[in-house]
């Protein structure tokens, strides 16, 4: 990318390599050119397909997915005004691939280092540790005259009966143009300027709605918690990334637990300076109150239709699926206040300009096109609309999933938990009213 003889050899690359190379982005066209439709036209040959609407990102999971060799698990190519602005290359996810050994993680990690050499053909900096990241990963930077390459990687430390243990988390490689900074921490990101509330719409219809959300993809991995919060972090300008989150939050690549999702937020939060914000959790006091209006109704189908009093650990999917269905939606609609109380949240978060992460149990409604049809799952709130009584709503499942609807009855039937994050520098300002203009 320095010269034309960087192309010439990324073109002998694409010609020697099976699969799908990812050198034939730029075997034709001159990379940091593409425009969102001709790269749209160029790359989906490598299995790249816009993850919504907008067209601010588009992925790409093809088999055979490489670099200089290289398997890549996800390449996900970012734009902003129709302009490519990044490449990001998951070469490793404990989330897609499992575990890796200690060996296998470190010989990685030299592969990667010399095919980048070899592509970039320039010398590496070691830039160590980013203690501005939320996982604070360690780097390698290479720059051309064009490209800012950067590789992180990272791994957790687990205590284990044979004592501590290194496990491997991801390996990534980035590339950002060499016009824009260096790519060497989380402040390569500009941070939002202005007024949440300056993205708020309110359309014709009676939608109010929270424009310029990105969309992140979970892909296979039960990721839903750490990509929704990937998603409302990026809207706020911060360079972070799904499998940082899960790390933070201990997940295996099989679901993070609420409590396990918000301790790893907090920590996360520390370090890039955000707050969590809980505003609407059900509690056992609520659910001793759902459960005793359950059994009021539930009587006339005989007493072993009733639920026992609630005791220990309450897995609340098993309880609400152990329900009939019609016998808990009147006993859950009954509890107007609670319900209240979760729409006007709602309501608040939207007109301040905050998507808020929404925990539900899907199952309880009926819902079509869904990767996962039961369980717990994180999603985004991102709009209402009062006259139709319906919160608008987007899932980290890619394109198709980035803006929906459902009835204010249907949402509180599902409701588990909903949370904000707000960025340290708006804190305080988000709710403040926006500038006449």
């Amino acid at each position: 990318m320095k010269s034309y003889v960087a192309y010439i050899l990324f073109g002998l690359l694409s010609q020697s390599l099976p699969g799908a190379p990812l050198e034939m982005l730029w075997e034709r066209v001159p990379f940091w050119e593409y425009s969102a439709d001709a790269f749209g036209g160029e790359a989906a040959a490598l299995g790249f397909r816009w993850t919504s609407e907008q067209k601010d990102s588009a992925r790409s999971v093809g088999p055979g997915l490489t670099l200089g060799g290289l398997p890549v698990v996800e390449a996900i190519a970012r734009f902003k005004q129709d302009k490519i602005t990044g490449l990001t290359l998951q070469i490793y996810t404990r989330g897609d691939k499992g575990p890796l050994s200690k060996a296998e993680y470190e010989e990685l990690i030299k592969r990667c280092t010399d095919s980048v050499n070899n592509l970039s053909q320039v010398k590496p900096q070691p830039r160590g540790q980013d203690y501005a990241s939320s996982v604070r990963a360690e780097g390698i930077v290479w720059q051309t005259n064009r490209t800012n390459w950067l590789l992180e990687y990272s791994a957790a430390r687990e205590m284990t009966p044979m004592g501590l243990k290194l496990v491997p988390e991801f390996v990534r490689l980035e590339m950002t143009p060499r016009t824009a900074k260096a790519a060497s921490s989380k402040t390569a990101v500009e941070p939002m300027k202005g007024n949440p509330k300056d993205r708020v719409k309110k359309l014709a219809n009676g939608d109010v709605q929270i424009e310029g959300i990105p969309m992140v993809d979970q892909g296979e991995k039960g990721y839903c918690f750490p990509a929704t919060a990937e998603r409302v972090l990026r809207s706020y300008g911060m360079r972070v990334d799904q499998n940082e989150l899960a790390q933070l939050a201990g997940n295996k690549g099989g679901g993070t637990s609420l409590r396990a999702g918000v301790e790893g937020l907090k920590l996360a939060g520390i370090r890039l300076q955000f707050r969590v914000k809980m505003v609407n959790e059900m509690e056992v006091r609520d659910l001793e109150n759902l459960v005793r209006e359950y059994n009021v109704r539930a009587l006339k189908y005989g007493r072993s239709s009733q639920i026992p009093p609630l005791a220990g650990s309450i897995d609340l999917d098993e309880l609400m699926s152990s329900m009939r269905p019609e016998v808990f939606r009147a006993a859950r609609l009954s509890l107007k206040a609670d319900k209240g109380r979760f729409v006007r949240s709602i309501q608040a978060a939207v007109d301040a300009g905050n998507p808020m992460i929404w925990g539900v149990i899907l199952g309880l409604v009926p819902e079509k096109g869904l990767p996962q049809a039961s369980g717990g799952h994180a999603r985004l709130i991102v709009g209402y609309n009062t006259t139709t009584n319906e919160c608008l709503y987007s899932d980290s499942w890619g394109l198709g999933h980035d803006c929906k609807r459902m009835s204010l009855d249907d949402a509180w039937l599902m409701h588990q938990f909903s949370l904000l994050l707000i960025p340290s520098n708006l804190d305080g300002n988000s709710m403040a009213p926006s500038k006449s203009k």
